[in-house]
Parts: structure tokens; C-alpha cells; sequence
């Protein structure tokens, strides 16, 4: 248990940490926040309490997260690289109204690590997040993602619509809009693509094995910055440790490895297609790798389609907590 207690001129906080674990399958976790003010009264300013636990399906075992009453409408958030499930887990208080399951993506986090690289295609991860849905007995919900994430719902959205209530996507290239990426591209090659050049490191066989073991904790804090807002460290602590369980290394660039089979389906597939999914565009303008020419075109991908530009970076779930949960919850209220 950890408690914090910090002054301010009019108040004072106090900040509790309760980890217990119930057994090796459940991890319960809960983060308080109280503020107590001059006159005495008390506050409950947060709750979040999380359950953690891995889940069998017919694709492998996964590792979730879950917060909120299970009668709550469904939402399922799918995280990025290098996180883990758990960058939601400050964006959770402010979706009080959901139940919402996160999980930790095949070859991240507490899940399954499987080398075949035809595993990390994303259209398989999709099928593995539906297959998470129908061990949990959820056939329809609300679904958002960032980064990869943000790739493999929009997959989801594709491949069974109709289990699709609304989408979220955030910070990441939207797979059917062919306009804006020229556009983004006809920018970024100017620069010689130089804010992604670890998605050409990631991909090269072998060489990220041979130079990043051992190097986990500076690989991850290199992107973990922040550039609105510091990352948490609790958040980087974890994702430090996931990245050190074996052969991470490999199932991580996996999903670069397969980035350009990935692009060559999404042209053939999916170019031109519209989804009419009510959908809701959440992008941290300060992002250098997913620019907002990116988003140039949506309208004609995107039959319901909002946008929500938070002045945040690339990892703008953990950046801007708040403010990506008040812009979802605000999204699927409507």
C-alpha cells in the first residue's frame, strides 16, 4: 500500500495506492485520490478499481483489464507500442458510465508471445480482440484504440460491422483514406521520414534481438518523454517491465515486420470503402509521426465522423488522461 499526502494553499490531498492480489490469475488494483478541503468536508475526487486477469480463447491467452460494472454499455480500448494495457488506466475514471475491458495486445504486455509473424498481420489481431468479446459473452460495444490499436479496430470495424457501436480512433493512419496518405507522405518524405525511423529499425530481421537486449529500460524511457505532458512513471515502469519478459523483442517488431504486407491489403482491400459506423477522431496535434494531413480526405472514408484535436503528442492517452476520457465518454453519450 502506498500513501502520498501533498499541501496546497487551500486543501490537502491524500493519495492512496491498494494493490492486492487474489491469486495468480487476479490482480485487483485501486488508485484513491481525496481532497479534504479548509472546512473539513470530504471529497472523493477518483475511484478506479481494476480487475486484472488473463482469459483463454480458441486464439491463445490474453491479459485484461476490466473497470467498471459489468451492466455498463461495453468498451473495449486496444493500446499501441511499447505500452501495455495499461495507458488507459488513468483514462478510466472519466468513464465511469462503461464498462470497459482493455487488453494486453498478442506479443505485449502479460499476453500471449507467439513468434509466427503471420500472428501479428492485423487483421489476425482483430480476430483475437473478438475472440476476447465472445469469451467475455459481450456480442456488441463500443471500441477505440490507439496507435496499432487504432489499426486493428479499424479492421474490426471492417471485418463484422454490425458488433460495432461506435469507434474511436487515436493517433493513428486511417487505412482506408488514400488522400490523406499521400498527403502526410508527400510531407514526411521531405524530411526523409526521420519520426519514423524506428519502424524501419523494427522491421530489419534480427538486428533489434541483437542491439536492444538487455537495453529494454532506454529503449522505452527514448519514446516515453511526453511532449504536452510528462508520461507517468508508474506507466513507464510498466511498460519497462513487459518489454524485459522474453521475447518481446521479437513480437513487438513483429508488428512492424509485417507493416508492408499490412499496407499493400489495406490499398487492395479497403480503398474506397466507406464505414458508417459512427466514429469519432481523437488526434494529439502535436504528434511528429502521425501528422494531421493524415486526416485530410475522412469525410469521404467516414459516412459519421467527428474530430477531437487535443494539443497533445503521439501518446496522447498517456499524456492527456482527462482529456481523451472526457472526449470519448462526451462521444458515446451523445
Amino acid at each position: 500500500m502506498f500513501a502520498a499526502v501533498g499541501l496546497r494553499t487551500n486543501s490537502f490531498s491524500l493519495a492512496f495506492n491498494i494493490n492486492i492480489d487474489i491469486d495468480i490469475d487476479i490482480e485487483i488494483d485501486i488508485d484513491i485520490v481525496i481532497v479534504i478541503s479548509r472546512q473539513r468536508s470530504l471529497l472523493l475526487v477518483m475511484s478506479n478499481l481494476v480487475n486484472q486477469r488473463k482469459i483463454s480463447t480458441p486464439r491463445g491467452l490474453f491479459n485484461i483489464r476490466t473497470y467498471g460494472n459489468t451492466d455498463n454499455p461495453a468498451l473495449i480500448l486496444l493500446h499501441g507500442w511499447p505500452q501495455t494495457s495499461y495507458c488507459w488506466h488513468h483514462v478510466t475514471p472519466y468513464l465511469s458510465e462503461f464498462h470497459v475491458i482493455c487488453p494486453d495486445l498478442r506479443g505485449m504486455g502479460d499476453s500471449n508471445r507467439e513468434l509466427d509473424i503471420a500472428l501479428y498481420e492485423k487483421d489476425q489481431m482483430a480476430r483475437d480482440i473478438f475472440a476476447i468479446a465472445d469469451e467475455l459473452g459481450i456480442e456488441q460495444f463500443n471500441l477505440g484504440g490507439h496507435d496499432w490499436g487504432g489499426a486493428i479496430v479499424q479492421e474490426m470495424t471492417f471485418l463484422y460491422p454490425n458488433r460495432i457501436l461506435k469507434l474511436i480512433i487515436l493517433n493513428m493512419v486511417i487505412i482506408n483514406n488514400a488522400t490523406g496518405q499521400l498527403a502526410a507522405s508527400e510531407l514526411l518524405v521531405k524530411q526523409l521520414f526521420r519520426s519514423s525511423w524506428y519502424q524501419f529499425f523494427m522491421s530489419i530481421k534480427e538486428l533489434p534481438e541483437a542491439l536492444l537486449e538487455g537495453k529494454e529500460e532506454i529503449w522505452i524511457r527514448f519514446f516515453s518523454r511526453g511532449i504536452a505532458n510528462p508520461i507517468p512513471e508508474d506507466a513507464i515502469q510498466e511498460y519497462i517491465r513487459c518489454y524485459k519478459i522474453p521475447k518481446t523483442i521479437s513480437t513487438t517488431s513483429n508488428l512492424y515486420r509485417t507493416l508492408h504486407k499490412n499496407r499493400q491489403r489495406w490499398k487492395e482491400t479497403f480503398e474506397g470503402q466507406v464505414i458508417n459506423t459512427p466514429t469519432q477522431i481523437i488526434h494529439g496535434v502535436l504528434d511528429p509521426v502521425i501528422i494531421k494531413e493524415y486526416i485530410i480526405g475522412i469525410e469521404k472514408c467516414y459516412s459519421q465522423v467527428e474530430i477531437a484535436q487535443l494539443q497533445g503528442g503521439h501518446f496522447i492517452v498517456d499524456e492527456l488522461p482527462k482529456e481523451v476520457g472526457t472526449a470519448i465518454s462526451s462521444f458515446l453519450k451523445d
